[in-house]
């Protein structure tokens, strides 16, 4: 019984990683980001890792609301990017996209990006 929990929790893993690396191929986000190193805007990793820390239970919400409706001037590194608003994408998929990036935080290197910059609050 054991062995057949592990290999579901397993293929589930493997199938979650699919489908988020699908809508990430689908929708073009590797255009701007990349996962662990600084692209035209910041890699997922660093989204993760500092949406972790400073938006707490938060983190996931804030990032499918940054990818659905956009967002401009979170990042100081990144103040003259914008990023698009997915309207398309579902709440699955947003949670699906939101779930992968967090997923990513252990793969930042450093303390994050701009620490002791803030997030930009009040700026989309």
């Amino acid at each position: 019984m054991k062995k057949i929990i592990m290999t579901v929790v397993v293929l589930s893993g493997v199938l979650f990683a699919q489908n988020a690396e699908e809508l990430i191929d689908t929708n073009g986000c590797l255009a701007c980001h990349a996962v662990a190193s600084k692209k035209a805007a910041p890699a997922f990793a660093g989204i993760g890792k500092r949406n972790k820390r400073f938006e707490g239970s938060d983190a996931k919400a804030t990032i499918m609301n940054a990818i659905k409706n956009g967002s401009k001037g979170k990042y100081p590194m990144f103040a003259d990017s914008a990023m698009p608003a997915f309207k398309n994408l579902s709440q699955e998929d947003l949670s699906t996209l939101a779930d992968y990036i967090l997923a990513q935080s252990s793969k930042a290197k450093g303390r994050g990006m701009g620490q002791g910059m803030g997030m930009g609050r009040g700026m989309q």
